[in-house]
């Protein structure tokens, strides 16, 4: 993934990175879908959104924990 890519997921909101998750693994479905039936003209992009999904979950996850420290700094 390039790194302006990943810039741009870091600078998305929570809900902006669940609703591009929720999209990706919509077009992985599909792209499955029509794999079975035939051959897809680019297999790469199954690997790429794979990757893309994950990217989103490590950011959610390091937000999350940010907070969770921050909470506990505040008590």
């Amino acid at each position: 993934m390039k790194s302006k890519d990943k810039e741009t997921l870091k600078n998305m909101s929570d809900a902006e990175m669940k609703a591009q998750a929720a999209d990706l693994k919509k077009q992985i479905f599909q792209l499955k879908f029509k794999r079975t039936t035939a051959p897809i003209e680019n297999p790469l992009v199954l690997r790429t959104s794979r990757r893309k999904i994950a990217m989103i979950n490590t950011y959610l996850r390091q937000r999350e924990i940010a907070k969770t420290k921050a909470a506990e700094v505040k008590k």
